[in-house]
């Protein structure tokens, strides 16, 4: 199977670990599939069965195994401790045909056997978040007035619409990964009070409560370990999520479409609503 992988370290640095087989011949990567899950049961008192306390995913380890021929080996593993250092922050990029995603990780060793016939190595990675995500994000817009202005332009003699008035305070979204938090931005074009965002699907809601004024954006991530609500006034940037109100749901993108429901207690028109979302997968 082809594919190519590509490290990144936090300075942006990168090393393409496939670039030809004079480079690093990748033998072995362990730690695409989904990692294992935890379930912690206890068992009742004289009965059959036991019953589940919680259950979670574990954190995701990627092994990469790898040789090395050809001229200035020195060169390439000098290179190479660049960009994989222990106990750093490295970025994994993996693609194929059916997949361009990444993951984030800690790199826990980096270990190459210089002395022998061919020089080979191995590199261990862990991710405390077990997921990949795609390289592209999502887009989804509500608004009451869509924009029809686009280039290139040009003008026949029927003339044609600026824009168009919107029917529907709807707006649906499709995940093609598993279960995942996403991003809602909300801007408002003049002032607006107490917007809410609603899973048509579900019912649960998301409440921010006050009033919007004209130029406010405020910003909700939903991920888990990830949560926060800020206001952007002004250009200075602050923490609302005391905001968030009572009976709220971080809400997540399940898999397949999802249809969101928008709402405010006075002037919803004057708001402008942003989906931003990354498919997420547990095994690729």
């Amino acid at each position: 199977m082809k594919f190519q992988l590509i490290l990144e370290n936090q300075n942006g640095d990168q090393i393409n670990m496939t670039t030809t087989a004079n480079q690093y011949m990748i033998s072995e990567i362990d730690g695409l599939y989904p990692p294992a899950g935890t379930i912690s049961t206890a068992t009742y008192a004289g009965m059959d069965g036991s019953y589940l306390n919680n259950a979670f995913i574990e954190k995701r380890n990627i092994v990469i195994s790898f040789k090395m021929r050809g001229t200035g080996l020195e060169t390439r593993r000098h290179l190479l401790y660049k960009v994989v250092k222990p106990s750093r922050y490295i970025k994994v990029y993996y693609k194929t045909r059916s997949v361009d995603v990444y993951t984030e990780g800690i790199v826990e060793t980096c270990e190459i056997q210089n002395f022998g016939g061919l020089v080979s190595g191995q590199i261990s990675i862990l991710c405390p978040d077990p997921y990949w995500y795609s390289t592209s994000a999502e887009v989804a817009y509500y608004s009451k007035i869509v924009g029809g202005f686009t280039f290139p332009f040009s003008v026949d003699s029927s003339g044609v619409p600026l824009g168009t008035y919107s029917t529907t305070d709807n707006v649906s979204l499709i995940n093609s990964g598993d279960v995942t938090g996403f991003t809602i931005q909300i801007e408002a074009f003049d002032n607006a009070m107490t917007p809410t965002i609603y899973n048509a699907d579900t019912g649960a809601y998301l409440r921010i409560n006050g009033e919007g004024l004209k130029g406010d954006i405020i910003t909700i991530t939903t991920k888990t370990g990830n949560k926060t609500i800020t206001l952007n006034r002004n250009g200075v940037d602050s923490n609302i999520i005391n905001s968030l109100v009572s009976g709220s749901t971080w809400l997540q993108l399940s898999e397949g479409k999802n249809t969101f429901h928008i709402e405010a207690v006075r002037n919803c028109k004057n708001l402008k609503v942003i989906f931003f979302h990354t498919n997420a997968y547990l095994g690729v």
